[in-house]
């Protein structure tokens, strides 16, 4: 018998050394996918308002990407992980301020 590399549990993949990326990086794309959806009804001078796009990012979003965080936050620190829920949060987080695509992480961080 095998021993499986990563186990799901109450929507939160464990690995073998409890690193959580798979977790991460399921999270990451859900958010994405999330957003990719978004962007058929709003672009940047046009469709959804930014209090709508907060209301979707605060109501589906932080749920999606808070979901187990006490047993995985620790691992939120390693730069590759965070690197990866970044990139996920920088796509809405364009789309709420309204902003254009070049704009720097920090300058709009909602």
């Amino acid at each position: 018998m095998e021993q499986e590399e990563i186990m799901k549990y109450l929507g939160i993949h464990f690995d073998s050394r409890l690193l959580f990326y798979k977790h991460i990086e399921q999270v990451a794309e859900k958010s994405r996918a999330l957003t990719y959806m978004l962007n058929r009804t709003t672009k940047l001078h046009w469709g959804l308002g930014h209090k709508s796009l907060k209301t979707v990012y605060e109501g589906a979003i932080v749920p999606l990407t808070s979901y187990g965080a006490p047993v995985w936050e620790g691992e939120i620190t390693k730069q590759k992980y965070l690197q990866n829920m970044h990139s996920a949060q920088r796509l809405i987080n364009i789309k709420i301020a309204k902003a254009y695509g070049t704009i720097s992480f920090g300058a709009y961080h909602v």
